[in-house]
């Protein structure tokens, strides 16, 4: 099991890569200054059509200016408590956005994974080597050191790996 684990930072804290917070504020920027003109546009144009309470057109606008605001207020919720993980690790503990090489102790096997914060899981790709921290093999690595063997637990059985080094970015 993991030596010397670091505890768990607060869990209203958000952590990602500075990759992950720049998209969030392009889709916030998008979301506020282009869509909801958009959504107004179309809503404006339901509301000519006459009757709204029969009117699908304006439930359907009305439905897609309600979902873009809860995405808005969703981001600004998440940038105000986000953590961006710098690209070093000096205190030797797998962090988000961090390259490293792990090794499956059953069958020996080696590769590079990075991980990706939580709020990133769709951008995990496990074929990539992008491994969320929601996954079993994130969730064991995270915050372990160096020479650390974890162990994984999947559904149907338990995994050990093994952390190699961590790897230089490009």
């Amino acid at each position: 099991m993991p030596r010397n684990k670091k505890p768990m930072h607060d869990e209203n804290i958000i952590t990602m890569t500075q990759d992950a917070h720049d998209l969030l504020v392009k889709e916030l920027d998008h979301k506020k200054n282009v869509l909801r003109k958009e959504l107004a546009e179309e809503i404006a144009k339901a509301r000519e059509l006459g009757d709204l309470s029969e009117n699908h057109a304006y439930t359907v606008a009305m439905e897609k200016k309600e979902m873009n605001e809860n995405r808005i207020n969703e981001i600004d919720g998440i940038i105000a408590v986000v953590n961006i993980v710098q690209d070093s690790a000096p205190n030797n503990f797998v962090n988000v956005g961090e390259l490293v090489e792990i090794q499956n102790l059953e069958n020996s096997s080696k590769r590079i994974v990075v991980l990706v914060g939580s709020q990133e899981t769709k951008s995990a790709n496990p074929s990539e080597g992008k491994i969320s921290t929601d996954s079993p093999i994130g969730k064991a690595i995270y915050n372990s050191k160096i020479g650390d063997t974890v162990k994984v637990i999947l559904p149907t059985k338990i995994v050990e790996y093994k952390i190699i080094k961590f790897v230089k970015n490009k």
